[in-house]
């Protein structure tokens, strides 16, 4: 997972202003810290994203949204919301 695609699921899950929130305030222990915390640190992006994905229970489909490709991702998101 590129940062890019990191910024691109976060926004796709949670949205982007709820999403962008969570990364900088919600601590994931597995992490140590905050998503931006440990991208800053070095922490590759698909790790931080797992730690997301636990953290709030979202259910294991949502690992895997920076793959799937668009029209995937829209059904996806339909399904989810």
């Amino acid at each position: 997972m590129k940062s890019s695609e990191f910024w691109e699921a976060i926004d796709a899950v949670f949205g982007p202003g709820l999403g962008r929130s969570y990364a900088k305030d919600i601590y994931l222990p597995a992490v140590s810290g905050t998503c931006v915390e440990a991208l800053e640190r070095g922490v590759p992006p698909v790790d931080v994203w797992y730690s997301l994905v636990e953290e709030m229970g979202v259910g294991d489909a949502a690992k895997w949204i920076h793959r799937l490709d668009e029209n995937a991702r829209r059904a996806f998101l339909s399904c989810s919301s």
